[in-house]
């Protein structure tokens, strides 16, 4: 969000992101979990806010790119009303809202709930963490890591490690199972940053620009101006 590009970043795992956390909310209630519960709340909010910032920063380049007043520039910005992560998050919602009204409502499962969103979520957790394998793929043809949300990749480790170990603890292979394979999907990642390092600048960016999409072209100057102005004395301090 500060360098105003989302650049070579795979964001495709964080529209998967919102359905894992979906669907582990409706395996607690299922399964009466309070550990589940209690982790995946906080884990829906971060992922709506990860993928409201892709989605602006998709829209940003996508209007940026097509600028223009002419009618196929204006039919071009149409076409972006919905960016990829727009796309991507409510086809998950809408799968997983399928899915619940299915099992709940419909009464088809014959008490068999609790195992048949265990085995959707698991398809979704498995999705999530080999979401970045397309990333790894570019990684190793263009040797460097860009590609790879090192945070994410960091956080997923621990995060797939933990609850292996929680799922192990009580016996449950609907949890232990795909965090395991969480787990190698995230060293494997990690093994790969650190063969190939990152290329791309991780702080402010100076081919950035930061003239409002919607100003005039009249206040454009002052405005970039006084961007300018504030970057430099945010570098200074």
């Amino acid at each position: 969000m500060e360098r105003g590009s989302l650049g070579p970043l795979n964001s495709t795992p964080w529209g998967v992101m919102t359905g894992n956390c979906v669907g582990w909310l409706a395996y607690s209630y299922y399964s009466r979990d309070p550990f589940v519960l209690a982790s995946n709340i906080p884990g829906i909010i971060v992922s709506f806010w990860l993928n409201s910032g892709a989605s602006k920063l998709q829209y940003y380049a996508n209007a940026k790119s097509g600028g223009g007043n002419d009618e196929v520039s204006i039919r071009t910005e149409k076409s972006f009303l919905f960016t990829y992560q727009d796309k991507l998050m409510l086809g998950v919602l809408i799968l997983w809202m399928s899915i619940l009204v299915c099992v709940d409502w419909l009464t088809i499962t014959n008490g068999f709930e609790k195992e048949i969103i265990g085995i959707f979520v698991n398809i979704n957790l498995l999705f999530f963490y080999g979401a970045p394998l397309q990333s790894m793929k570019t990684v190793i043809v263009e040797k460097r890591s860009d590609t790879i949300h090192t945070p994410t990749m960091i956080l997923n480790c621990t995060n797939a490690g933990f609850w292996a170990a929680y799922g192990i603890a009580i016996d449950n292979p609907v949890i232990y199972g795909p965090n395991g394979i969480g787990i190698f999907l995230g060293l494997s990642q990690a093994a790969l940053c650190c063969m190939y390092p990152k290329h791309s600048p991780q702080r402010y960016s100076g081919n950035v620009d930061y003239t409002p999409l919607l100003s005039s072209s009249d206040d454009s100057g002052r405005e970039v101006e006084e961007a300018t102005s504030a970057v430099d004395s945010h570098e200074i301090t």
